[in-house]
């Protein structure tokens, strides 16, 4: 697998969603979506930033390393001991629980991604398997921040209902 053309696809997938909806203003399904409170939204991209700081940690580790105080903790990460796995398991886990308001499909679509990349990172997977639960993740998740989350449309007032 091509881990340059991967990265910078779902890297260029990721950015073009976020510059739609920021266009947009509203969710791509608004009838569907959820507004998050404060904590939940910060919650959400606390985790989010976790995360992203372990997948960069063993795919980029020469750029983590850049900064000083992030190499113990990417030392962690790769060790792939217990450190790696609750810094892994935690931030999915309070990544779901932020969203846990999500429409349901969408909810299960990210925890079934999330959970295929924890098990094909921890249990002898090829690389290969692993990538590909990788970018399903990274979809899954921005069609959720991106679809899913934000505030509601706002449905019309009828001429009988006023």
């Amino acid at each position: 697998m091509n881990q340059p053309f991967l990265w910078g696809g779902l890297l260029a997938f990721a950015i073009t969603a976020g510059v739609v909806r920021a266009v947009r203003g509203r969710p791509f399904l608004p009838g569907r979506a959820v507004a998050l409170g404060p904590v939940e939204h910060t919650v959400a991209v606390l985790s989010t930033v976790a995360l992203i700081f372990h997948c960069s940690a063993m795919f980029f580790g020469p750029w983590v390393n850049v900064v000083a105080f992030l190499r113990p903790l990417a030392a962690e990460v790769n060790n792939m001991g217990i450190a790696s796995q609750i810094a892994y398991w935690v931030p999915a886990a309070l990544l779901l629980l932020a969203w846990r308001r999500v429409w349901w499909p969408g909810l299960a679509l990210l925890a079934l991604t999330l959970v295929g990349v924890g098990v094909t990172m921890y249990w002898p997977y090829p690389l290969g398997v692993h990538l590909w639960w990788l970018a399903a993740v990274i979809v899954a998740g921005v069609f959720v921040g991106s679809a899913l989350t934000g505030p509601r449309a706002r449905r019309a007032v009828t001429a009988d209902e006023a």
